[in-house]
């Protein structure tokens, strides 16, 4: 067990500590480049909800427009315009929770290319949930970097280089081209 994992444990174990109140929610855990964390972001969000990523929002663009747009579907829960902390400018997506399938299939295809603010949107099904820890995503991935680099591997080995003078090579461009011919 190596120290991501150890320390992937450990985050899960702090945050399942207190699992008695049914109330409180699962961790989040992500990792990336081998390191995990806990991402409080996302404990916002209803645990199982079917999300959609916004594209091509504008400045103008806030969460409450993003919402008001997406507030004709019953089973919405909420929306998110993502925005840059130092001058609070959107970063260009967003993101809406709905709580039922059939709702988030109409609004991918019926909101896609309606104009909020003044662009034009792009939306598609969020992949948030492939990015969690205990994805199968991330399963098979740590699964495959597991057999490539198994000690038991045996990897064939390459033969040092041979020197060879420029004139052996001469000749023996020459030796196939008389033969060629």
């Amino acid at each position: 067990m190596n120290t991501n994992d150890r320390k992937a444990k450990q985050i899960d174990n702090s945050s399942q500590a207190n699992d008695d109140d049914p109330k409180k929610k699962k961790a989040h855990l992500r990792k990336a480049a081998g390191i995990v964390w806990k991402d409080p972001s996302l404990d916002d969000w209803p645990e199982n909800d079917f999300r959609i990523f916004c594209g091509n929002l504008g400045n103008e663009v806030t969460t409450d427009i993003l919402a008001n747009a997406f507030r004709k579907y019953k089973s919405f829960n909420m929306a998110k315009v993502i925005r840059e902390k130092r001058n609070n400018k959107t970063k260009g997506y967003g993101f809406v929770s709905l709580s039922d399938p059939q709702d988030m299939l109409d609004a991918l295809k019926n909101m896609n290319n309606k104009f909020i603010g003044n662009r034009p949107i792009t939306v598609k099904r969020s992949r948030w949930k492939d990015r969690e820890l205990d994805s199968k995503k991330n399963k098979d991935f740590d699964n495959f970097i597991k057999d490539v680099y198994s000690p038991t591997k045996k990897f064939r080995k390459f033969k040092k280089p041979v020197k060879i003078d420029n004139k052996e090579v001469h000749d023996r461009l020459i030796d196939k081209k008389a033969k060629n011919s």
